[in-house]
This record gives structure tokens, C-alpha cells and sequence, in this order.
């Protein structure tokens, strides 16, 4: 891809991510990013356009791989997508979603669908690598589960749905007490404790 077009669609969609979806013009765009609206017309037809090149872009460039092995065992790449999950809250417009369904319902299915995917199968690749060291529970269902963690990510946790509010899903605490009642019940004895101590040495950084 020519990099003005991928500075393009990168910042663009860093637009929409703090602003939302429908207040991001392309005039907005052109005057965020230093150009002009010709060069935007160079690489996209027009805002449908661009928001689709930028969906398209994160589905195949996620910025985040849970299962990455340098983010050391299972339990510690929670922690890992913890601190990642912190940077996006800075600046997460909770609107995004809903507009995407309002205005683009064809690309809002096809984030949901790869969302559903990818919490699946990245939670089946966790589990199954817990288990295997010893921090989760070797009872574990794995499918249900997995199925479940689909469920409290897009369901519970999607202010659509109003469970939650928008301050509660803005707040990390949140989050820290989603990830506890998950870790308490599919780990063993010794992932309990080692998923405390990390708690506590998480909750110490933030004191200090």
C-alpha cells in the first residue's frame, strides 16, 4: 500500500475512533492530516469509501494479538490487553459502534462478525495454553466458555444494550472486575495466585 494512503487511512481512523463516525468529515479529515481534499480523492471515492478502507485496514492489521508469545503466559497477556485497553478508553468514543450500525449496517456486520471470531478463537488459544501450564483448571469446557467470553464482551459489555452505562464501560475498574470473575473460575490453585499477585502488583503502579 503507498504510504500516503496508509498515513492516510491510519489517522483517519484514529479520527473516528476519538470523534465518532458521522461528525468526521472528509474536509475534517483532510484539515486534521495536512492535506487536501484532491489528494483524499486520489485513494477514496468518497467518506463511504474511506471508512471502509479503514474497517478493512484493522480487520487485517489488528493492533493487538492476545496469544502473542512475548506477552509472557496466559494469565500475564490479560494483563498485557489490561494496559492496551487503557490507551483506547483515553480517547474511545462509546457512539462508534452505533453509528457504524446507524450509517454503514453492512460494515457494522462485518466488524461484529469478526469480533465473534477473533474473542472465540483467541480464548480458546488461552485457555488451552493455561491449561497446559497449570494455571487453568484441565476441566475446563473450553468451547462454552469461549462461547460465554463472546457473549460478555458483546453483549454485556455494549452500551446498546444498556447493562452498563457509558461512564461504567469508560472506567477500567470495570474491566479489572470482568477479568477477576473470569480468572477466579477457570483457575487453578496456583493461577489464583499467581493472577493475585499480578492484581496487586497492577493496583501498587497505580497507587504509586
Amino acid at each position: 500500500m503507498e504510504d500516503k494512503k496508509l498515513f492516510i487511512i491510519k489517522n483517519a481512523g484514529g479520527l473516528y475512533l476519538k470523534f465518532g463516525i458521522k461528525s468526521v468529515t472528509l474536509d475534517y479529515v483532510a484539515q486534521e492530516l495536512g492535506i487536501s481534499k484532491k489528494t483524499l480523492y486520489q485513494f477514496f471515492k468518497n467518506k463511504a469509501d474511506l471508512i471502509s478502507q479503514v474497517v478493512d485496514y484493522y480487520l487485517e492489521n489488528p493492533v493487538f494479538d492476545l496469544n502473542d508469545s512475548k506477552h509472557g503466559n496466559a494469565i500475564d497477556r490479560y494483563f498485557i490487553l489490561r494496559k492496551h485497553i487503557i490507551g483506547i478508553l483515553k480517547y474511545y468514543n462509546n457512539n462508534q459502534e452505533f453509528e457504524l450500525k446507524k450509517l454503514y449496517p453492512k460494515l457494522y456486520r462485518k466488524v461484529q462478525k469478526y469480533k465473534r471470531e477473533r474473542i472465540y478463537i483467541n480464548t480458546v488459544e488461552n485457555l488451552k495454553d493455561g491449561m497446559d501450564s497449570g494455571l487453568y483448571r484441565s476441566d475446563l469446557d473450553v468451547e462454552i466458555i469461549a462461547k460465554l467470553q463472546v457473549g460478555r464482551m458483546l453483549l454485556t459489555l455494549n452500551p446498546e444494550y444498556g447493562i452498563f452505562t457509558v461512564t461504567e464501560l469508560s472506567n477500567i475498574e470495570l474491566y479489572d472486575k470482568v477479568m477477576e470473575y473470569h480468572m477466579y473460575s477457570i483457575c487453578t490453585e496456583e493461577g489464583i495466585r499467581y493472577f493475585q499477585k499480578q492484581l496487586n502488583n497492577t493496583n501498587n503502579e497505580v497507587k504509586n
